[in-house]
């Protein structure tokens, strides 16, 4: 699967329930604005504390309504400022203060975190800017949309997947906890119950590797599993392999150590309490778990040799608040080195990646999507949310060269779609800003630059049929055998954020749980 991005959209809502009482019990700095932020005291102060856990944020990063009321007390449990409520705030608390996960002793000084809370409250502004939307041509000739057969109501796919080789769909029913196969034209061939909810799909030779979130909705409770599936056996049987896990975003499959067999990389997303580890896999079939990263937030993996020592290394996207793009280079032994690629501040909203080579030149380059944006009851749409391409330079180094702004980007796969030799991108939103662009839930970004990577120049487009769901899967490929990518999109309506009852209307009554775009290149 593409990564499963809902994770970190979903990954604070748990909190929400107690954030206004909070807010009253607990009030922030005064409200009131200041024509001179840079003279406040918690401008310094924030710039020695807050990046201990992460990028600095800028006041300007979210408006004053949500750092006052929702951020900035949330932050007070956990800095250690305060201690954890008792009062249903933190869902699962007895695991997190088993865990440890709260500081016995203040991480700031409360009255250093005073000044930091009113620095960012009195320096925000009253509105965030939503963004100039790009200008988007409605119809795209290009593909031929098709809504399959077979849906659910309401719509509930968190993951679809292209088998090209046999013409055929795979796809998570989130309800149904169930994992269902649709011929080419989406018609439901057979299903597979696997008692969880599939997020994520790594192939080998004999085996599917499904990863399992366990809660779709925030928990620290571990119910995440690693599912094997024998795909040539008959009937097909489900194998757990790994359970008790935190939220599983992603599992993807390689020979890490050199040793013939398949080794796997786990995305454990979890909420506050989650990991990356590596499985090894051992000559009797089993798998040993080895802790890479024990962190909370870990989207998708992939694996490759990037610095061309002859050993996969692994590319890792993390978000909750890390927001970090990381390189675990593979020095032997089941040891890996980190390396940071690039981090942003915590609104950023990371969801999904995947490597391309847009410009030709032999080296993966890295195309991104920044856009979750369910961090709290009422988020404000964030003008730098989007998609992004960052160039790979050599020497480990990515630079970002274009970015196109889209509201609530959640995945995005870059092909040669119309066949003219360059690579175009096509993107899904799970959180456009439905009210006044409901039309960026789906683009096709086309390449229409020079060739060799001087300019980077991309056309957005989308059609009609693009509103009729709320995606938040997509994969490309030959679905249907003629030699050019296809696109597969899948729906998930049920989601806590504003929505026209109108549009919500129609996905819940007539709207597909996969949608076909058929390519019509050739």
């Amino acid at each position: 699967m593409q990564s499963f991005p809902v994770l970190r959209a979903l990954g604070w809502i748990a909190l929400l329930q107690g954030v206004r009482c909070l807010a009253a019990s607990e009030p922030a700095s005064p409200a009131s604005p200041v024509s001179d932020p840079e003279s406040l005291p918690g401008k310094k102060a924030a710039a020695i504390h807050c990046v201990i856990c992460h990028a600095l944020p800028n006041p300007s990063d979210l408006d004053r309504r949500t750092w006052s009321e929702e951020l900035l007390p949330k932050m007070r449990y956990v800095t250690g400022v305060a201690a954890a409520p008792t009062n249903g705030y933190f869902r699962d608390l007895p695991r997190l203060l088993a865990a440890g996960f709260f500081p016995k002793k203040p991480l700031i000084p409360p009255a250093v975190f005073d000044q930091i809370a009113d620095y960012y409250t009195r320096a925000a502004p009253e509105r965030l800017p939503s963004g100039e939307p790009s200008p988007i041509d409605v119809g795209l000739p290009l593909f031929r949309p098709e809504m399959a057969p077979h849906r659910h109501t309401p719509p509930r796919t968190p993951m679809v997947r292209i088998d090209a080789s046999q013409g055929m769909i795979m796809a998570s029913d989130a309800a149904g906890q169930g994992l269902e196969f649709l011929d080419g034209s989406g018609r439901l061939l057979g299903q597979l119950p696997l008692g969880n909810i599939a997020v994520s799909l790594a192939e080998t030779e004999h085996h599917w590797f499904i990863g399992a979130i366990g809660h779709f909705f925030p928990r620290e409770e571990p119910a995440g599993q690693v599912i094997r599936v024998h795909r040539r056996a008959i009937p097909l049987r489900p194998e757990p392999i790994l359970s008790g896990l935190p939220r599983v975003s992603h599992v993807a499959a390689g020979d890490l150590n050199g040793d013939g067999r398949p080794d796997l990389v786990l995305c454990a997303f979890g909420n506050y309490l989650g990991r990356l580890s590596w499985l090894e896999g051992l000559p009797d079939g089993t798998f040993t778990e080895r802790v890479i990263l024990p962190e909370p937030g870990c989207l998708r993996t992939e694996i490759r040799d990037f610095n061309g020592d002859g050993r996969p290394d692994l590319m890792v996207l993390q978000a909750q608040a890390r927001e970090s793009l990381l390189l675990f280079l593979n020095d032997g032994g089941g040891r890996f080195r980190r390396q940071l690629v690039f981090q942003r501040p915590p609104s950023w909203g990371h969801s999904g990646f995947e490597l391309a080579d847009v410009n030709r030149d032999g080296l993966p380059d890295v195309l991104v999507t920044n856009g979750d944006n369910a961090d709290f009851n009422t988020s404000p749409h964030k003008a730098y949310h989007g998609v992004r391409l960052y160039l790979n330079r050599g020497g480990l180094r990515w630079q970002e060269v274009w970015s196109a702004p889209m509201h609530g980007a959640y995945r995005a796969v870059a092909r040669d779609f119309d066949g003219d030799g360059d690579l175009d991108i096509a993107a899904v939103s799970f959180f456009a800003d439905y009210d006044t662009t409901p039309q960026e839930g789906f683009l096709y970004f086309e390449n229409t630059g020079p060739g060799g990577g001087r300019d980077w120049n991309f056309k957005p487009r989308t059609l009609r049929q693009g509103v009729t769901g709320r995606w938040i899967s997509l994969d490309a490929g030959d679905l249907d055998g003629d030699g050019d990518d296809d696109l597969v999109l899948g729906s998930l309506i049920e989601m806590p954020t504003a929505v026209p009852e109108k549009l919500k209307g129609l996905w819940r009554e007539k709207g597909p749980s996969v949608l076909i775009l058929r390519n019509q290149t050739r």
